[in-house]
């Protein structure tokens, strides 16, 4: 018999990409799982979310936490709907079994999530098809006999302010009974702030995010972080060895190319699968193939912003500086330092975009 374990009803988290300890990432997980609310007596934070590196797996673990509860949801013993105890029995030993939509949103843009949430309450039966309003021909049609092809150009011109209208009176009307999973959360602006702010009043909320820019923190607020750290340097090793046995690579130096590919990487899982599939292709990986290996994932950059305000401040100082005392070597010197740091910016931000 499974463990019962209560969630808050209004929990979300974000998953992040950062340098954490693999313990902080389980303690995290444990927490948003709710294990420790319910050991303690206590409610976890509101929702959970995910954010920062592109590659550290992000996606990959909201998809592993969705599938590890559809398989608590079917393991689980039986529960009241409102209370989590097992019910009374009024009906001959008939029990209820909560159930739970899950919504799980892949696109990218902002609008086109709202949309999405949208075509899948309506095809579960949780949204009015008058609320999206859709001609009263679909009113007394069965969910599953509206066609999303022939409503979706309809759909897709109603406003944002149309869609949340419509989307969170249905949500309120099933409190808790549904858990939308966003597999991207960065393209939020502050303007839609406020229209997921309404969301998470009324459903609980998973999301990634490959940043967490600052203009959101009122969503972040309401999230609880969960940070996924690179793989360990063994982790990577591993996984390397494991690869090269499988695929039967013919590799000149397999100590060098492990260990390159555990550098290069920077324990980032996309970067270790894109290192791994480009060197399966040769018939032959020989060591200059492997010096010549690189990925961005394993470049290191340094933000030299606060560096170029203080010397572009200190120029510019110097030269009234040199202007008030009428000294003029101070001042030519002061326009030869503002060039040279206006064209090492130029650079700088040229070597940032091919970069990127």
């Amino acid at each position: 018999m499974a463990a019962l374990v209560r969630v808050p009803e209004r929990q979300a988290a974000v998953i992040t990409g950062g340098l954490s300890h693999a313990r902080d990432h389980r303690l995290n997980r444990a927490r948003w799982s709710g294990r420790e609310s319910r050991a303690g007596g206590q409610e976890g934070p509101s929702r959970p979310a995910d954010g920062t590196k592109v590659g550290v797996g992000k996606s990959s673990v909201l998809n592993a936490i969705l599938a590890r509860l559809e398989r608590r949801r079917d393991e689980r013993t039986p529960v009241d709907v409102e209370t989590d105890d097992p019910p009374s029995q009024p009906d001959g030993g008939q029990r209820q079994r909560r159930t739970q939509t899950v919504i799980h949103i892949n696109d990218h843009q902002p609008k086109a999530q709202f949309v999405c949430i949208a075509r899948r309450l309506l095809a579960v039966g949780l949204l009015d098809p008058l609320a999206l309003e859709l001609p009263e021909q679909y009113q007394d049609l069965p969910p599953e006999q509206i066609e999303w092809a022939k409503i979706r150009r309809h759909v897709n011109r109603l406003s944002m302010r149309d869609l949340t209208a419509a989307i969170i009176p249905a949500l309120h009307d099933h409190h808790g009974k549904v858990l939308i999973a966003v597999d991207d959360l960065t393209g939020v602006t502050p303007t839609l702030t406020a229209f997921w702010l309404a969301v998470f009043d009324a459903a609980q909320i998973i999301g990634c995010a490959s940043q967490k820019k600052a203009n959101l923190n009122k969503l972040w607020w309401k999230m609880t972080e969960i940070e996924i750290p690179p793989l360990a340097p063994e982790a990577t090793r591993r996984i390397v060895e494991t690869y090269i046995t499988k695929q039967g690579m013919l590799i000149e130096s397999p100590a060098l190319f492990i260990g390159h590919v555990v550098k290069q990487s920077g324990g980032n899982p996309q970067a270790i699968a894109d290192m791994l599939e480009d060197s399966s292709k040769e018939r032959l990986v020989d060591k200059q193939r492997i010096r010549e290996m690189r990925h961005a994932a394993g470049v290191r950059y340094f933000d030299f912003t606060p560096v170029m305000i203080v010397a572009l401040a200190s120029v510019v100082g110097a030269r009234y500086l040199a202007i008030g005392t009428g000294d003029t070597e101070l001042y030519i010197f002061a326009g030869m330092a503002a060039a040279v740091i206006i064209s090492l910016r130029v650079f700088l931000f040229k070597g940032a975009g091919k970069a990127n």
